[in-house]
């Protein structure tokens, strides 16, 4: 049995998705350490793009969830 992964899955109306990707694949993660780590960058880059007034705003942590991969 391999090791779990761990994907960041985002709020898409109403229903989860993995829209991140990595050399177009899905990305995951090898913990949820990782992937939380991975989430709060991205939250951060959000932030930035913000503050430099090339986003409207900061997507809330609530839009994300991260899991177990199922795949």
């Amino acid at each position: 049995m391999s090791a779990p992964s761990w994907e960041v899955l985002t709020r898409i109306g109403h229903r989860w998705e993995n829209v991140w990707s990595l050399d177009e694949e899905p990305e995951t993660f090898a913990s949820y350490e990782e992937a939380d780590a991975a989430l709060a960058e991205h939250l951060r880059d959000c932030r930035y793009a913000v503050d430099a007034g090339h986003l409207d705003d900061v997507p809330p942590r609530s839009d994300f969830l991260i899991v177990e991969a199922t795949t």
